[in-house]
């Protein structure tokens, strides 16, 4: 075997000699031509351990390449070179020295080493030579500056990626928990440099590393031991554990951990060394392969299996029984691969591939690099070659394959490892199929726990009902609790496998913040750790979310005033209420003013003589007041309704206003019936400031007094100057009942106590500062911060299932059955009175119609004079006027007498029946219409006689009565005495009727 700079040389001279035949012995070279030119040989440094498994595979790599290239003749044949001593203590002076070692030997490129700090170390050297240089297996990050490793390529991602595809896989899965278990050494620093992307993540998400652990990195790796780490990991009840180690170190790790019994369910371990591969822990010799305890396991890595040559070295591995599988045999076989197809492109377009060669290594300065060493890595870098473990092609500029790619494996119960999705900078994760978790199922993993393992806690609390109700046995002095709280907590309990015991805290305080920063009450307790945490109606405030971890809010309330109920109006005439004293006496008054008005125009007005029929008679003022009453009544009267226009509107208004009177009276009093509301002097919190008639205040050291003095708002912070502070809720409630006090207090708290002292106090239905209550849980115990977390799901699954809601009336109607407060805590007056002032409308218009009532009588007067006047019963409108007045106060007094008369009758005849009487009574008023209208007839006749006799009378003709052969008028005869009949027949008063004869 010849070296690169021996071959060059004989090809030159080589070349010389046959130009020289050539030209001498006129082409009678030709069979010299025809003989094979010898090909190039270029050594490759590999900076891996002669005695490690990585050798054999480069060995078969490298052979596979020879093997192709030799039949080509003048083609590039690759040595390897290795390093004299073993690299297993992996220091730098050995790399260095390996290093000049190579560069003595005269080497065209280096590969290797395995590990991202021996990278940075050897490409310094390199990079000043020009020498080209992969890295197969480099994932540090820091590597992917390519102004300060210019000649480096790689090919295994970067360890930002990774963190990328893990902060999916965590995305996914919706996990907020985990542990770290990372080896400390210069295999890559893994707990410091490789998941420093993932921590950062972490914080910026709020995500919880429960535990940070580095193990030790022996050199034989059956030293290791893991039990102390493990168990910081169990201990702190991590369920997602992120192992990121070299990966010889993973089987011994895995093996303790089954032994300590965290691979069973509930576990998930995520394997996650770049570099590594499960196929390491394949045991063909114990079927099915995998340990069994690692069912369930999933991994993170590159795709490395996946190119077209991957099969045809596969089988050429396995043939080979002195090959040792390693994780990086696809990546170090895709750089021989690589370099000799870069070299072997050189040297077809004229390269010169003499190898730089360091014979003195004291006289080299290392500033005279390597001549040709940029072009061949331009051209290592231009190649594109679908190998062993992708398709490899690089970006200009970059030192990184495109399109890189990490696999989601899982090794499922048939103990075979199974992809299960991918992961890649462009489309992120992608999950194709379900995970196979450790114990055998596929149901959602949870990053904690979800049962506490029957630990018992001690649990702060403070008598506050509904929510805590504490009580004392007299006769054993056993404290007890009750309450909403307790019942949401044992519920809790039961579910999560885990048992309390309650305390009352010393002061009973709920816990407020003093000048000196010291706390009180139950935020003390939880900070102190006297208790593990605090069940109570504790306030949600900002101050207080500083010192304690709160849970989710279980009840959402808003505060509100208490005052003394004041009292309802009991009198044996609250239905009168609804109208005042002045309003009734009004009605009355008008209901009267409107029956003589109807009686007036009903008496005097011509149009109720022309409508009458012969059954029926005019109003008397008892039948106006009747009507008036019978229509307040709704009932309507059994006499009919007036005949006039005029009394028509009288009777047409009362109805408007008893319509109006009904339903003003009717809704007042069916409101005051249910609402049984009275108007309060205090209606909301904003009606305290400026008034001195009622004291207010609130219970000292509790987030109230806090809301009030930092309030911004001016209402409140004149509210706070003038309040005064308790000792406790109770003292607040006596003084409520015996004094004018106003408390102000959370509105559930409130309502329970209302209830509970049956009403005596009032809860005024106007909220304001509404506030969240909460369980109060230690900050920094990651054991109470995961209790806390599982209580928060515990309480959003009650929500939803609307068992908060459900206890909550069960302990308020245990209180008792008064009514809910608000029900009858209106602010508004709804027991108002109608006044006067309210009806002045409505008398207005009654007198508006009165007076056009009044118009409509003078205008029927007018009316049926002037139809006298036509029809020649009177000379002038005068004399019409005075005869409709006389006949209408004749009729009145006929009227009267005939009342008189049936009035007379019913006296002295007490045994007749009322049908009797009846009949008589309608017999008489046909007989009195009858005689009317014969009187009319006569009236009209007399009236004409007058008349002609007057014309005769001056025409001077005589004549007598005589002349006119009339009869003499005669009396009609009446059935009962005192009638129209018998009354006096001078002038034209008398009633007459025409004689039988006539």
């Amino acid at each position: 075997m010849y070296t690169c700079g021996m071959a060059n040389t004989m090809l030159r001279l080589l070349f010389v000699s046959y130009v020289g035949l050539f030209v001498w012995g006129g082409g009678e070279v030709e069979g010299f031509f025809n003989q094979p030119v010898p090909n190039t040989i270029c050594k490759i440094g590999v900076l891996v351990d002669p005695n490690y498994g990585l050798k054999a595979i480069i060995d078969s790599a490298v052979k596979y390449v020879n093997k192709q290239t030799a039949i080509e003749s003048g083609s590039v044949m690759i040595e390897p070179v290795y390093p004299r001593h073993s690299l297993s203590a992996n220091t730098d002076i050995h790399l260095v020295s390996t290093v000049l070692d190579f560069l003595k030997e005269g080497v065209v490129g280096v590969i290797g080493p395995d590990n991202s700090d021996g990278v940075r170390l050897v490409n310094g050297m390199l990079s000043s030579l020009q020498i080209p240089h992969i890295a197969p297996s480099a994932t540090d990050p820091y590597l992917n500056d390519t102004v300060k490793f210019p000649n480096l390529l790689r090919l295994t991602p970067s360890d930002d990626l990774l963190n990328k595809a893990l902060i999916d896989l965590f995305k996914n899965f919706r996990w907020k928990n985990c542990a770290i278990l990372t080896s400390s050494n210069k295999h890559g620093t893994y707990g410091e440099q490789g998941l420093r992307w993932f921590l950062l993540r972490a914080f910026k998400e709020g995500w919880d590393i429960l535990a940070l652990e580095q193990h030790a990195t022996p050199e034989d790796a059956r030293h290791l031991n893991v039990t102390e780490q493990l168990s910081n990991i169990k201990q702190a009840e991590a369920r997602v554990i992120i192992l990121f180690t070299v990966m010889k170190y993973a089987p011994f790790i895995f093996r303790e951990a089954y032994n300590m019994k965290m691979l069973s369910k509930g576990f998930a371990w995520i394997f996650l060394d770049a570099t590594g591969d499960l196929e390491l822990m394949y045991d063909v010799s114990m079927p099915p392969g995998y340990p069994l305890y690692l069912r369930g396991l999933v991994t993170i890595k590159p795709v490395s299996e996946e190119g077209a040559m991957f099969g045809q070295f596969n089988k050429l591995w396995n043939w080979n029984s002195e090959i040792r599988r390693t994780p990086f045999d696809s990546q170090f076989t895709d750089a021989i691969l690589l370099f000799a197809q870069a070299l072997q492109n050189a040297k077809k377009i004229g390269v010169d591939l003499t190898p730089f060669t360091l014979s003195n290594m004291e006289d080299h300065d290392f500033t005279s690099p390597w001549r040709i060493g940029q072009v061949v890595f331009e051209n290592l870098r231009s190649q594109q070659l679908n190998g062993v473990s992708r398709y490899i092609e690089f970006d200009e500029g970059e030192n990184l394959p495109k399109d890189m790619q990490f696999g989601i494996y899982n090794i499922n119960f048939a103990s075979k490892k199974v992809k299960v999705g991918s992961w890649d900078p462009y489309e992120g994760l992608m999950m194709n199929r379900n995970i196979t978790w450790l114990g055998r199922h596929e149901d959602i993993l949870y990053d904690l726990p979800q049962s506490l393992g029957k630990k018992k806690f001690r649990v702060a609390t403070i008598h506050s009902p509904p929510f805590v109700i504490t009580s004392k046995d007299p006769d054993t002095g056993v404290i007890t609790h009750d309450g909403y709280l307790v019942a949401i907590l044992t519920r809790i309990a039961d579910e999560l496998d885990f048992s309390f015991e309650l305390y009352d805290v010393e002061d009973g305080k709920w816990g407020a913040l003093h000048e000196n920063n010291s706390w009180d009450g139950l935020i003390q307790d939880v900070i102190t750790n006297k208790a593990d945490f605090a069940l109570a109606d504790l306030t949600v405030t900002g101050v207080r979310d500083q010192a304690v971890r709160f849970t989710k809010a279980y009840y959402r309330a808003g505060m509100a005033l208490a005052m003394r109920l004041q009292k309802e109006d009991k009198s044996l005439f609250y239905w009168l209420s609804p109208l005042g004293t002045n309003a009734w006496l009004c009605i009355v008054g008008i209901c009267v003013l409107c029956a003589m008005v109807m009686r007036f125009y009903s008496k005097y007005s011509p149009m109720s003589y022309e409508n009458e029929e012969p059954d029926e008679d005019r109003f008397s003022f008892y039948d106006c007041i009747w009507f008036m009453v019978a229509s307040f009544m709704q009932q309507g009267p059994d006499e009919g309704s007036p005949r006039c226009l005029s009394a028509r509107l009288i009777a047409s208004v009362w109805w408007i206003t008893c319509m109006l009177i009904i339903t003003l009276y009717s809704a007042t009093l069916t409101a005051n019936l249910t609402v049984k509301s009275m108007k309060k002097p205090i209606n909301s919190i904003d009606d305290l400031p400026g008034q001195d008639r009622y004291k207010f205040g609130t219970v000292k050291s509790t987030s109230y007094e806090t809301f009030f003095g930092q309030s911004d708002l001016g209402k409140f912070k004149t509210v706070h100057q003038n309040m005064v502070y308790l000792t406790s809720a109770s003292e607040a409630y006596e003084m409520v009942e015996s004094s004018k006090f106003i408390f102000i207090w959370d509105t559930p708290l409130l309502d329970y106590e209302r209830r509970k002292r049956n009403c005596v106090f009032e809860r005024l239905s106007n909220e304001f500062g509404y506030s969240h209550y909460a369980l109060a849980f230690p900050r920094g115990n990651t054991t109470m911060e995961h209790v806390a977390h599982l209580v928060d799901k515990k309480i959003l699954e009650f929500e939803e299932k609307s068992i908060l809601n459900v206890e909550w009336e069960k302990y308020l109607t245990m209180a008792g059955q008064c009514v809910e407060s608000g029900a009858d805590s209106q602010g508004e007056d709804s027991n108002r009175r109608i006044t006067i002032s309210n009806l002045k409308g409505l008398f207005m218009l009654i007198g508006a119609i009165i007076v056009l009532s009044f118009i409509s009588f003078i205008f029927e007067t007018i009316y049926y004079s002037v139809k006298d006047k036509r029809s020649q019963r009177a000379e002038n409108m005068n004399e019409a006027v005075k005869n409709r007045w006389k006949l209408v106060i004749e009729k009145a007094q006929e009227e009267r007498k005939t009342s008189s008369s049936k009035s007379f009758s019913a006296l002295n005849s007490p045994c007749v029946t009322d049908k009797q009487e009846d009949r008589d009574y309608s017999v008489a008023r046909q007989r009195f219409t009858s005689y009317l209208r014969e009187a009319a007839a006569q009236q009209r006749r007399l009236t004409q006689i007058e008349m002609d006799s007057s014309r005769l009378l001056m025409s001077n003709s005589v004549f007598s009565a005589e002349g006119f052969n009339l009869p003499p008028l005669q009396p009609a005869e009446t059935d009962q005495p005192g009638s129209a009949g018998s009354s006096n027949s001078s002038g034209n008063s008398g009633i007459f009727h025409r004689p039988d004869h006539m």
